[in-house]
């Protein structure tokens, strides 16, 4: 409903105009009305109208100086004016002021009305032309912007160097911040899957996330690269395309000092945790070049752990020679033969070594996550195997969780989650192949003191000599009864212990550490994420503690 404001100051006229017509069936609503111009102005301070119908001659301020100090104000309303004078200067000035309607005294309802419907109309009408204004210049601008992206992605997977002369009439083209003459660098920034699963997320709300991060990270990115910078936003990462600024070093150490800001306001805003990878400095046409190293040094996360920040300067272990590679082969296989023989042996201490051996060369070979996959995967199927050999309910059950425990192995984002999820099943195996058989006496002496004392500062030395066998063969005994070595069971055990206190007493992370165990808090924080993949206070906030 659009506002009218009646300035007149003959008050029978006045009266007139706002009783005689039905203003609220035309779909207008009557602001007040004004003995002068003065008055009015007054109150479009406090309300501001669509429609002015004011008088010309009034005491203390004129119509025309009204709408001629509207008009100093920026105010945007459309202006109808009476008046008892037919003069040719005043319909002359109120032309160059913009009014629409220019209704001499004496003059009937019907005759007002229909300029203030007049009025109306043009309103209407510029507000319709001007929301379709918007929504064209909407459309134009995100279609302007998803080429732009596609544009850039094509330039990051390209197969070979880019027409240099074609990719700075693209720049021209598509308003890209990017300069065509200057080398330029990739670099991809991804979430730490963990850290997401850990609050909750649902689909619906990643896009807002991803909103929400990408205006993060443009805020703090500033000015670093000069404004020639491109932000893309992906569905699972964040490339950035930037040109080198002259004098930048690409050192780890100052990427590290300029990137910090972003993991940490990410965190601090968002709760999330990212991982960056940098390619190097290239021309601009070798773009594609850049985007490959970064993603390759960002696969070092696998290795390293999340958080960081990955250069493409820093080498990894260099491709090993042909008899190298033989040697590695050769000794891969003797593992994969040992394990097996030991588990045919039912050797399961052996079996613990020999697998931790395995998982060693793994990570000292920096094999590609495919190929670590892919070994896993055949790790699990043959234990697998092993149990449905067995028949029977419970070795359907045990099947089932080793089957779950498979799908989880693409899901592990770092080796040291890898090499936990692992651990996990070969103790399930383990679990299940000595499951109608009591623990050795010692092994459970051990499990009983572990029970009791677990929040003291037990060590397998000082178990050793409780039941007087040395630490070696205690080692050896308790891997072989329960498929983990010692301290991993300890940990296991300390932290099923802080998520029961988590439950119960709702406490404070540095308490519980204590309550378990623990006398130094990270040294407890890092153990609650080895085991259950988030940290205590992604933990408590998950379960609403």
């Amino acid at each position: 409903m659009l506002k009218l404001l009646i300035a007149e100051d003959e008050a029978t006229f006045r009266e007139g105009i706002l009783t005689m017509i039905d203003w609220e069936a035309e779909g207008i609503r009557v602001l007040g009305t004004a003995s002068n111009g003065r008055i009015a102005l007054e109150m479009m301070e406090q309300e501001q109208p669509d429609i002015l119908l004011s008088d010309i001659r009034m005491p203390q301020m004129s119509g025309l100086a009204l709408i001629e100090e509207v008009s100093r104000r920026g105010w945007e309303l459309v202006p109808v004016l009476l008046t008892g004078y037919s003069e040719f200067e005043y319909a002359q000035q109120a032309i160059k002021l913009g009014v629409l309607d220019y209704i001499l005294k004496p003059c009937n309802p019907k005759q007002v009305r229909e300029a203030i419907m007049r009025a109306k109309l043009k309103i209407i009408y510029a507000r319709s032309q001007h929301q379709q204004v918007d929504r064209l210049e909407r459309q134009w601008n995100a279609n302007v912007r998803a080429i732009k992206e596609d544009r850039l992605m094509k330039w990051l997977r390209a197969a070979k160097p880019l027409d240099s002369g074609k990719m700075a009439a693209e720049i021209k083209e598509y308003d890209i911040q990017l300069l065509a003459d200057k080398p330029a660098l990739v670099i991809v920034f991804r979430f730490d899957k963990k850290a997401i699963n850990a609050l909750s997320y649902t689909e619906e709300d990643l896009p807002l996330l991803r909103y929400a991060a990408s205006n993060i990270m443009e805020e703090t990115i500033g000015d670093r690269f000069s404004g020639h910078h491109e932000l893309l936003t992906l569905e699972e990462q964040f490339v950035l395309i930037a040109n080198v600024p002259d004098g930048m070093k690409l050192e780890l150490e100052h990427f590290h000092h300029g990137l910090e800001p972003i993991q940490r306001n990410l965190s601090q805003f968002l709760k999330v945790s990212i991982s960056i990878g940098v390619g190097g400095a290239h021309s601009l046409n070798e773009l594609h070049v850049s985007y490959r190293e970064a993603e390759e040094a960002l696969s070092r996360r696998f290795f390293h752990g999340g958080q960081g920040v990955f250069m493409a300067s820093e080498t990894g272990p260099s491709e090993p020679e042909a008899g190298r590679r033989t040697k590695f082969k050769e000794d891969f296989a003797d593992f994969e033969l040992r394990i097996r023989e030991s588990l045919e042996a039912s050797n399961y201490s052996d079996f613990v070594i020999e697998v931790e051996e395995w998982l060693n060369a793994f990570k000292e070979q920096e094999l590609s996550i495919q190929r670590i996959h892919l070994h896993s995967y055949s790790f699990i199927n043959t234990l697998i195997m092993e149990i449905k050999a067995a028949n029977g309910e419970q070795a359907k059950e045990a099947v089932e969780q080793l089957e779950n425990f498979a799908v989880q192995v693409q899901r592990q984002e770092t080796f040291e989650e890898l090499s936990t999820l692992l651990t996990v099943v070969i103790q399930r195996f383990v679990e299940f192949r000595r499951m109608k058989k009591l623990p050795h006496k010692t092994i459970q002496h051990v499990l009983n003191m572990i029970e009791e004392k677990y929040m003291t500062n037990l060590t397998l030395k000082s178990i050793a000599e409780d039941v007087f066998i040395s630490q070696s063969h205690l080692s050896t005994l308790f891997r072989h009864e329960m498929g983990i070595n010692f301290l991993d069971y300890l940990h296991q055990y300390r932290i099923e212990k802080a998520k029961q206190l988590f439950k119960q007493e709702q406490g404070k992370v540095y308490t519980v550490a204590k309550q378990v165990g623990y006398y130094d808090e990270a040294h407890f924080v890092r153990f609650f994420k080895k085991w259950t993949g988030m940290l205590p206070s992604q933990y408590k906030k998950q379960n609403g503690f």
